[in-house]
Protein backbone atom coordinates (compact mmCIF):
# COMPACT_ATOMS: atom_id res chain seq x y z
CA UNK A 1 0.00 0.00 0.00
CA UNK A 2 1.54 3.30 -0.54
CA UNK A 3 1.02 5.97 1.51
CA UNK A 4 -0.01 9.71 0.40
CA UNK A 5 -0.06 13.14 2.66
CA UNK A 6 -2.96 14.00 3.57
CA UNK A 7 -28.16 -7.98 22.26
CA UNK A 8 -32.00 -8.36 22.98
CA UNK A 9 -34.77 -6.24 21.68
CA UNK A 10 -38.21 -6.12 23.25
CA UNK A 11 -41.16 -6.51 21.02
CA UNK A 12 -44.82 -7.37 21.85
CA UNK A 13 -43.23 -7.80 25.38
CA UNK A 14 -41.54 -10.40 24.10
CA UNK A 15 -37.48 -10.47 24.39
CA UNK A 16 -36.33 -11.60 20.72
CA UNK A 17 -32.79 -11.86 19.04
CA UNK A 18 -32.13 -9.11 16.65
CA UNK A 19 -30.25 -10.80 14.94
CA UNK A 20 -32.98 -13.05 14.61
CA UNK A 21 -35.73 -11.10 13.30
CA UNK A 22 -36.31 -10.83 9.74
CA UNK A 23 -35.11 -8.07 7.79
CA UNK A 24 -37.81 -6.01 5.66
CA UNK A 25 -37.94 -6.64 2.00
CA UNK A 26 -35.96 -5.14 -0.08
CA UNK A 27 -36.61 -1.50 -0.33
CA UNK A 28 -38.47 -0.80 2.45
CA UNK A 29 -35.38 -0.77 5.56
CA UNK A 30 -35.26 2.93 5.18
CA UNK A 31 -36.93 5.85 3.88
CA UNK A 32 -35.03 8.52 1.80
CA UNK A 33 -35.04 11.08 5.08
CA UNK A 34 -33.63 8.54 7.71
CA UNK A 35 -30.98 7.42 4.69
CA UNK A 36 -29.66 11.01 4.34
CA UNK A 37 -29.90 11.05 8.31
CA UNK A 38 -27.63 8.45 8.21
CA UNK A 39 -25.17 9.20 5.36
CA UNK A 40 -24.55 12.84 6.57
CA UNK A 41 -23.70 11.28 10.08
CA UNK A 42 -21.57 8.83 8.97
CA UNK A 43 -19.99 11.21 6.08
CA UNK A 44 -18.87 14.19 8.68
CA UNK A 45 -18.07 12.34 11.79
CA UNK A 46 -14.26 10.74 12.06
CA UNK A 47 -14.51 9.36 15.31
CA UNK A 48 -17.31 6.87 16.71
CA UNK A 49 -17.31 4.38 19.90
CA UNK A 50 -16.41 0.70 19.15
CA UNK A 51 -18.38 -1.46 21.27
CA UNK A 52 -17.01 -5.20 21.71
CA UNK A 53 -17.62 -8.10 23.91
CA UNK A 54 -14.97 -8.72 26.44
CA UNK A 55 -15.18 -12.56 28.29
CA UNK A 56 -17.31 -10.48 31.43
CA UNK A 57 -18.07 -6.71 30.05
CA UNK A 58 -18.50 -4.87 26.99
CA UNK A 59 -15.20 -3.16 26.00
CA UNK A 60 -15.03 0.14 24.29
CA UNK A 61 -13.31 2.42 22.67
CA UNK A 62 -12.47 5.12 20.28
CA UNK A 63 -11.90 4.36 16.48
CA UNK A 64 -11.85 6.20 12.85
CA UNK A 65 -14.36 4.62 10.85
CA UNK A 66 -15.30 5.05 7.25
CA UNK A 67 -18.26 3.66 5.85
CA UNK A 68 -19.90 2.12 1.97
CA UNK A 69 -21.68 4.24 -0.06
CA UNK A 70 -24.69 1.89 0.50
CA UNK A 71 -24.61 2.29 4.45
CA UNK A 72 -24.01 -1.74 4.75
CA UNK A 73 -20.44 -1.60 5.69
CA UNK A 74 -18.73 0.66 8.37
CA UNK A 75 -14.73 0.33 8.37
CA UNK A 76 -12.03 0.20 11.01
CA UNK A 77 -8.81 -0.77 12.26
CA UNK A 78 -6.79 -1.62 15.06
CA UNK A 79 -3.58 -3.53 16.03
CA UNK A 80 -3.43 -7.15 16.59
CA UNK A 81 -1.88 -7.23 19.83
CA UNK A 82 -5.12 -4.93 21.57
CA UNK A 83 -7.92 -6.23 23.42
CA UNK A 84 -10.33 -4.66 20.71
CA UNK A 85 -8.74 -7.18 18.20
CA UNK A 86 -9.00 -10.01 21.04
CA UNK A 87 -12.66 -9.49 21.64
CA UNK A 88 -13.59 -9.47 18.19
CA UNK A 89 -11.87 -12.70 17.19
CA UNK A 90 -13.53 -14.39 20.11
CA UNK A 91 -17.14 -12.50 19.42
CA UNK A 92 -18.33 -10.78 16.25
CA UNK A 93 -21.09 -9.08 17.16
CA UNK A 94 -20.22 -5.45 17.60
CA UNK A 95 -21.85 -1.91 18.07
CA UNK A 96 -20.82 1.50 16.99
CA UNK A 97 -21.92 4.59 18.16
CA UNK A 98 -21.88 8.29 16.62
CA UNK A 99 -23.05 11.83 17.33
CA UNK A 100 -22.71 15.15 16.20
CA UNK A 101 -23.24 16.98 19.93
CA UNK A 102 -21.33 19.98 20.65
CA UNK A 103 -21.58 18.97 24.36
CA UNK A 104 -23.97 22.11 25.12
CA UNK A 105 -27.29 22.61 26.29
CA UNK A 106 -29.25 22.49 22.81
CA UNK A 107 -27.62 19.02 22.28
CA UNK A 108 -30.84 17.96 24.01
CA UNK A 109 -32.74 18.94 21.22
CA UNK A 110 -30.40 19.34 18.27
CA UNK A 111 -27.90 16.69 18.71
CA UNK A 112 -28.39 13.36 16.72
CA UNK A 113 -26.59 10.14 18.00
CA UNK A 114 -26.55 6.51 15.56
CA UNK A 115 -25.70 3.00 16.77
CA UNK A 116 -25.09 1.10 14.28
CA UNK A 117 -25.13 -3.23 14.65
CA UNK A 118 -23.35 -5.75 13.24
CA UNK A 119 -20.95 -8.58 12.95
CA UNK A 120 -17.49 -8.07 12.51
CA UNK A 121 -15.30 -9.86 10.10
CA UNK A 122 -11.25 -8.99 9.72
CA UNK A 123 -10.81 -8.31 5.81
CA UNK A 124 -7.73 -9.77 4.19
CA UNK A 125 -6.30 -9.65 0.65
CA UNK A 126 -8.01 -7.69 -2.42
CA UNK A 127 -11.07 -6.76 -0.33
CA UNK A 128 -8.57 -5.34 2.58
CA UNK A 129 -6.33 -3.68 -0.15
CA UNK A 130 -9.96 -2.36 -2.00
CA UNK A 131 -11.49 -1.21 1.62
CA UNK A 132 -8.35 0.31 2.72
CA UNK A 133 -8.28 2.61 -0.24
CA UNK A 134 -12.13 3.58 1.09
CA UNK A 135 -10.71 3.99 4.88
CA UNK A 136 -7.54 6.06 3.45
CA UNK A 137 -9.46 8.62 1.58
CA UNK A 138 -11.32 9.81 5.06
CA UNK A 139 -8.38 9.50 6.84
CA UNK A 140 -5.29 10.03 4.61
CA UNK A 141 -3.12 10.69 8.12
CA UNK A 142 -3.29 6.98 9.35
CA UNK A 143 -1.80 5.61 5.99
CA UNK A 144 1.20 3.84 7.96
CA UNK A 145 -0.87 2.96 10.92
CA UNK A 146 -3.25 0.96 8.22
CA UNK A 147 -0.23 -0.21 6.22
CA UNK A 148 1.56 -1.89 9.22
CA UNK A 149 1.68 -5.45 8.88
CA UNK A 150 0.49 -5.95 12.31
CA UNK A 151 -2.55 -3.38 12.01
CA UNK A 152 -5.83 -5.63 11.20
CA UNK A 153 -8.90 -3.79 8.97
CA UNK A 154 -12.20 -4.79 9.85
CA UNK A 155 -15.56 -4.24 8.45
CA UNK A 156 -18.97 -3.94 10.49
CA UNK A 157 -21.56 -5.77 8.01
CA UNK A 158 -24.29 -3.86 9.71
CA UNK A 159 -27.34 -5.27 10.57
CA UNK A 160 -29.60 -2.30 11.75
CA UNK A 161 -29.20 0.90 12.90
CA UNK A 162 -30.89 3.27 15.69
CA UNK A 163 -31.25 7.07 15.56
CA UNK A 164 -31.65 9.02 17.92
CA UNK A 165 -32.94 12.06 17.28
CA UNK A 166 -33.97 15.23 19.95
CA UNK A 167 -32.15 13.44 23.21
CA UNK A 168 -35.52 10.77 22.84
CA UNK A 169 -37.54 10.18 19.62
CA UNK A 170 -35.65 6.56 18.56
CA UNK A 171 -35.99 4.98 15.06
CA UNK A 172 -34.74 1.04 14.21
CA UNK A 173 -34.02 0.91 10.60
CA UNK A 174 -32.69 -3.02 9.76
CA UNK A 175 -31.07 -3.04 6.65
CA UNK A 176 -31.97 -6.00 4.11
Amino acid sequence: MRCVDGKKAEENDEKISLWKIPAPARGEWMTRSQRKTIADLLSAQKLGILATLGQAYPYQNIVAFAASGDLKNILFATKRSTSKYKNLKSRKRVAIFLDDRSNRESDFQHATGITALGGALELRGRGRERSAKLFLRKHPSLCEFVSAPDCALFTIRVRAYYVVLRFQDVVEVRMA
